[in-house]
């Protein structure tokens, strides 16, 4: 059972229907759709009836998973998306990375809040509307990105049905995409947020400003249920064991992509400052934009950093298993996906970015330090603690509080109280 993976969590004895919309879901490899499957998978292993909704262009798994998963039409898995085939659904909502095609981009700028709201979600709803006549669920969450999923919620609420409107990224409040260009855009999309989230019976968001947004805002009193990592995801020790790494120098590990937004580079002049380049090494498995392979390229970079190229996600879990120090820059207030990978790896995380969920999250669970983005000079004195040995190793309490298991038994608790107190209306 997931429960007895790590904190022997027994299952409830108050099994639940739940109805789990998600656009992005596995095989669709990417951190959006980890979320809902290793929320579905814990639900259903505390005893629960977990029904999974998502979209076929999520793509179609190879082995039947042991609960039901429902994959609704979606016009941008058809010939009528012209990219279809040539990179996954993320590309389709203006998320994709930056060495793709931009062009894909006006995909995600047509209507807000997205073009799902048009290639997939009447089918969804048509879908999950068939699900409740058929079998009741108890209580329907739908957890975005995308942000029109939540619109399924509204359908079902006005059926009866209790709504938690999970949001893994803000909708309106540093939305992971572009701003719209035109106004009457962004009014839209603001009265289309504000309608659906107060309407929800519960708000779930997975960092603490997110969740401030929406009180400040709307007056939303949202639960914060961060993103985690699933313990059965973790990776040998035989992997560990060889990840590519030198034993002669002390290694800061960045997994994943970074962009334009995120740079290292203040942590590179910290290093050349204090003539470190001999005993230091900045090891990077992601993709690279043109800009960050010029500045990787610069003589004085050059013998810091060694780019691995893309790895598998086993092989990039190992490798930061097998760092000194794992790297996570941070664009404003977010935490992104790979920080519960690396609180559960173990290792202690330099984050650049004060002031972000990230930053909160490292400094409350004792797992690291902080420094501001741009801030060479404090930089290099966080360089200097660490190279001293001045920073102990993570407690194991700072990966045991964002493991799926303890998750979802917190998930479980909402679950609970939202059908209660939509129950307690629905009798008054």
């Amino acid at each position: 059972m997931c429960a007895d993976v790590t904190t022997g969590l027994q299952a409830t004895e108050r099994p639940l229907r739940i109805l789990l919309v998600a656009y992005f879901y596995p095989p669709l490899n990417s951190v959006g759709a980890r979320r809902p499957a290793a929320l579905a998978r814990c639900l259903t292993e505390r005893g629960h009836e977990v029904t999974v909704l998502t979209s076929v262009a999520s793509g179609s798994p190879e082995a039947v998973e042991r609960w039901p998963v429902i994959r609704s039409r979606d016009f941008l898995a058809t010939r009528l998306n012209w990219r279809r085939g040539r990179s996954t659904a993320e590309v389709a909502t203006g998320r994709a990375d930056e060495l793709l095609d931009t062009r894909a981009k006006r995909w995600g700028s047509i209507v807000p809040p997205d073009v799902q709201a048009l290639s997939w979600v009447p089918f969804a709803t048509a879908d999950a509307l068939r699900i409740a006549h058929r079998h009741r669920p108890d209580v329907v969450v739908t957890t975005s990105p995308v942000d029109s999923v939540h619109a399924i919620g509204v359908a079902l609420q006005g059926r009866g049905i209790p709504w938690i409107a999970d949001l893994r990224d803000g909708w309106r409040f540093e939305a992971p995409r572009p701003e719209w260009p035109l106004a009457v855009q962004r009014r839209l999309d603001d009265t289309l947020e504000r309608r659906a989230l107060r309407r929800a019976d519960e708000v779930v968001t997975v960092t603490q400003p997110v969740a401030d947004d929406l009180w400040g805002r709307y007056g939303i009193k949202a639960q914060v249920i961060t993103n985690g990592f699933d313990p059965l995801d973790a990776p040998q020790a035989e992997a560990i064991a060889v990840a590519p790494l030198r034993s002669d120098r002390l290694s800061f590990v960045h997994t994943g992509g970074l962009g334009a937004e995120r740079t290292i580079a203040p942590l590179l002049e910290a290093i050349v400052r204090l003539g470190a380049q001999d005993r230091i090494e900045v090891v990077l498995a992601g993709p690279l934009t043109a800009d960050e392979r010029d500045l990787y390229g610069r003589p004085e970079y050059a013998e810091i950093v060694r780019h691995l190229g893309f790895l598998d996600r086993p092989e990039a879990l190992a490798l930061q298993r097998a760092a000194d120090w794992l790297l996570c820059v941070t664009r404003s207030r977010e935490a992104p996906g790979k920080l519960f990978e690396y609180l559960a790896a173990g290792r202690p995380v330099l984050v650049l970015g004060d002031g972000s969920a990230a930053a909160d999250i490292v400094l409350g669970e004792q797992a690291g330090i902080v420094v501001p983005i741009g801030d060479a000079v404090a930089a290099s004195a966080a360089l200097c603690r660490i190279i001293a040995g001045q920073i102990p190793d993570p407690p194991t309490s700072a990966a045991e509080s964002h493991l799926w298991p303890s998750l979802a038994e917190r998930y479980e608790s909402v679950i609970e109280e939202t059908i209660g107190r939509h129950a307690g209306r629905t009798d008054g």
